[in-house]
C-alpha cells in the first residue's frame, strides 16, 4: 500500500513538472498587424505565433494584453477558447483588439512622422496554457 502512494505521487510530481517546464519554453512571437473594421469602429488584427518545442499537445486557453505603439497604448486585446498546438509545432493566434480613438489618432501620428524600422510595436500580456500563467512581452519593428 505504501508503495502505491510513492507510485501515484510520483506520477503526479512528473505530470505536474512537465505541465510547468512547458510553460518555462512557451515561445511567442508578434507576426503582424493589419487594420480592420470600418472608420466608426476601427480594429487591428493581431497575428501572434505560439512554438511548441515540446512532444506533447498544448492547449492555449485563452490570451489577453494590450498593444502600445512607441510605448503609448494603442489598444486591449483578449481571446478566450481552446486552441490546440501539436507537438513541435507552429500555430498561429488571430486576435482582435478595438482600440480607442485617442490611440488610433496618436498611433496613426506615430507612423506619419517615423521613417521605415522607426516606430516599435509591443504586446504585453499573459497566456493561459494548460492552466498555467505565462508572461508574454513581445516587440516588434515596422
Amino acid at each position: 500500500m505504501k508503495n502505491l502512494f510513492y507510485l501515484i505521487g510520483g506520477a503526479a510530481a512528473l505530470f505536474l513538472l512537465s505541465r510547468f517546464r512547458f510553460g518555462q519554453k512557451a515561445i511567442f512571437q508578434l507576426r503582424s498587424l493589419r487594420p480592420g473594421g470600418s472608420l466608426l469602429q476601427p480594429t487591428i488584427n493581431v497575428e501572434m505565433a505560439v512554438q511548441n518545442p515540446t512532444n506533447t499537445t498544448i492547449k492555449i486557453k485563452s490570451i489577453t494584453g494590450s498593444i502600445s505603439v512607441n510605448d503609448r497604448f494603442l489598444a486591449n486585446v483578449s481571446a478566450f477558447g481552446d486552441q490546440t498546438v501539436a507537438p513541435n509545432s507552429e500555430s498561429t493566434l488571430r486576435l482582435v483588439a478595438r482600440p480607442s480613438a485617442l490611440g488610433v489618432f496618436e498611433s496613426v501620428r506615430e507612423l506619419l512622422n517615423a521613417a521605415a524600422g522607426q516606430v516599435s510595436v509591443t504586446f504585453s500580456g499573459s497566456a493561459n496554457v494548460d492552466g498555467i500563467v505565462v508572461p508574454i512581452t513581445e516587440t516588434r519593428l515596422l
